[in-house]
């Protein structure tokens, strides 16, 4: 009866252990489950801030194109005022002309006539 008990206590003892180990290996695996979890989320973390960084550099060149257009409208309108110069010109130039052909008319008039 005594081997018996002892045995029993050596069976309960083992299961024990048993239970232990398999408790431990399910901790570990758990453990791996939120070391795995963590990496996941550091990798999110990384993509987010790349995904900022691209956001970032698309503003950045956004802006150097808003810019390069504010350049070329005022090369524009600089454009449209030499234009507007030129024309002014022109039109001095011809307004001259017909103040000399009326000063020279009535000379020549005068000129054919003596």
């Amino acid at each position: 009866m005594l081997l018996a008990s002892l045995l029993l206590l050596l069976a309960l003892l083992f299961l024990t252990l048993l239970l232990l180990a398999a408790l431990l290996l399910l901790t570990l695996l758990l453990l791996a489950l939120l070391f795995l979890t963590l990496l996941l989320l550091t990798a999110l973390l990384l993509l987010t801030l790349l995904l900022l960084a691209l956001l970032f550099l698309t503003l950045l060149l956004l802006a150097a194109l808003l810019l390069l257009a504010l350049l070329l409208l005022t090369l524009l309108f600089l454009a449209a005022l030499l234009l507007l110069a030129l024309l002014l010109l022109a039109a001095l130039l011809l307004l001259t002309l017909l103040l000399l052909t009326l000063l020279l008319l009535p000379c020549a008039v005068l000129g054919i006539l003596s």
